[in-house]
Formats: C-alpha cells, structure tokens, sequence
C-alpha cells in the first residue's frame, strides 16, 4: 500500500478533492504523463482512495481522510516524514476508517488521527 502514496497520487488526490473529474480533466490539471495517471487511478481504485462514477474518477470518503492527513503534515513546514512516520500515518488512517464504521463519533476519530500525526517522527530538508 505504501507504493501508492508517492508524489503522484497524491496530486491526483488533491486533483479529485476539488471535484470529480474524467480521466483527461485529471491529466490536464495533475500534469501527469498517461502511463503514470493509469497507474495512479488503478492503485487509489485498488484501496477504495478514488472510484469510478460514470466516465468520471471521484476521492472516497477514505481518501479525502488520507488527503487531509498528508495536507496536515504538509503544513507543518518543509520536513520530510521519515518512512516509519509515513507507515504510522497510514495505520492510523486505516484504524480511523475502522472507527468510523464502528460508530465512534468524530470527536474520538479526530483525536486518534490527531495523535498519530503529532507523533510522526520528521527531520527538517535543507532549503
């Protein structure tokens, strides 16, 4: 599942956030060669991130949770999350899924999502 989260579906995710769109709209505004978009929608379709709606690709519920936890740690300055801190993120968005359809309600998911991103280990990139 990793393999999926590098720069480009993840531009692909913040493409769809906005609305969904068809396979060209994506390719247009995510600037992606068509080989790599394939790849992309295939694996985000493969983890329920994005589906398919007609002949128009839409984020899940799932991957605009995923989406707003990367745009959390995004903002946190221009660090790079160490490959344990990116595994710690993903576990906990799956974990937050499995909340979510247990009933909990969004306070408690919040705080769980929350804690797993302040806990992230991060080191700083040269500028």
């Amino acid at each position: 599942m990793l393999r999926v989260f590098d720069a480009q579906p993840i531009r692909v995710l913040e493409t769809l956030a906005k609305a969904p769109k068809s396979f060209m709209e994506v390719l247009r505004e995510a600037a992606l060669p068509k080989a790599t978009l394939h790849r992309a929608l295939v694996g985000l379709s493969m983890c329920k991130f994005v589906k398919k709606v007609g002949d128009r690709y839409a984020i899940t519920s799932d991957g605009e949770l995923l989406l707003k936890s990367f745009r959390r740690l995004r903002t946190r300055s221009m660090l790079k999350i160490t490959d344990d801190g990116l595994r710690r993120v993903l576990e906990q968005a799956d974990r937050t899924l499995r909340m979510e359809r247990s009933g909990f309600n969004r306070v408690e998911q919040f705080e769980s999502v929350q804690e797993a991103v302040e806990g992230v280990e991060v080191i700083s990139v040269p500028a």
